[in-house]
């Protein structure tokens, strides 16, 4: 069967990662960025995740432990070097209804991790269902050219215009065509050559005078 795709908010939901070594070592390193509460199961950990865990950032468990506390995990990571191992944790997530991503192993999991593109508050995830992580990888690396730091900026001028054009007293047509207007009125070229001006004048044809450009602008540091 397909994955479903979807985006999850973890933020201070509990993670179990089982591994120590390279591969656990960037998944800690992504999962941090969204404000997880990170829990390691390992004999032995990386430099990096051993500096972690003796900051107190991440917390340590071991193995006996785990099954006691997948009961409260929101999504567990099996990333070990032996598949055995790897399919025992993914049984003691499935037993507790917890998420469970089992690396290079798609019979244990319960989710798959997308190759993914970040530009901000923007991400372009690309998943071939597991079939092969290398071509969504090449995949991901063509897009990177593609939609560069600017995008980023552009999505974070969106997100501050969204709410005030959702708040005005426009009609909901109006307000669908504004954002359409938006979307394709080529901010992220004009952002990559630096055009504030165009930007600006761009934003206030779109607009009008109903909102501070100017303010915005400065908000996202144009």
């Amino acid at each position: 069967m397909p994955y479903y795709p979807v985006f999850l908010d973890i933020k201070d939901r509990k993670i179990i990662i089982v591994g120590g070594g390279l591969v656990a070592e960037r998944k800690v390193k992504n999962l941090r960025t969204y404000g997880c509460l990170i829990y390691i199961c390992a004999n032995t950990l990386t430099p990096y995740l051993h500096d972690l865990v003796t900051e107190n950032t991440i917390k340590r468990l071991e193995y006996h432990e785990i099954p006691e506390h997948m009961k409260g995990a929101f999504m567990a990571i099996a990333a070990t070097d032996d598949p055995t191992i790897n399919r025992e944790v993914s049984l003691m997530a499935k037993e507790r209804q917890v998420l469970i991503n089992a690396v290079d192993q798609p019979d244990d999991c319960t989710f798959i991790v997308p190759s993914v593109v970040r530009r901000g508050e923007l991400h372009i995830a690309i998943s071939t269902g597991g079939k092969s992580p290398a071509l969504a990888k090449r995949i991901r690396r063509s897009l990177e050219s593609v939609y560069g730091d600017e995008y980023g900026i552009v999505v974070d001028i969106m997100g501050i215009l969204r709410k005030k054009i959702l708040a005005s007293d426009r009609t909901q047509a109006q307000k669908k065509q504004v954002f359409e207007k938006l979307a394709g009125a080529g901010l992220p070229e004009m952002i990559r050559k630096k055009d504030r001006d165009g930007l600006k004048n761009s934003l206030i044809s779109i607009l009008g005078n109903e909102f501070p450009v100017d303010d915005i602008l400065e908000k996202v540091r144009l």
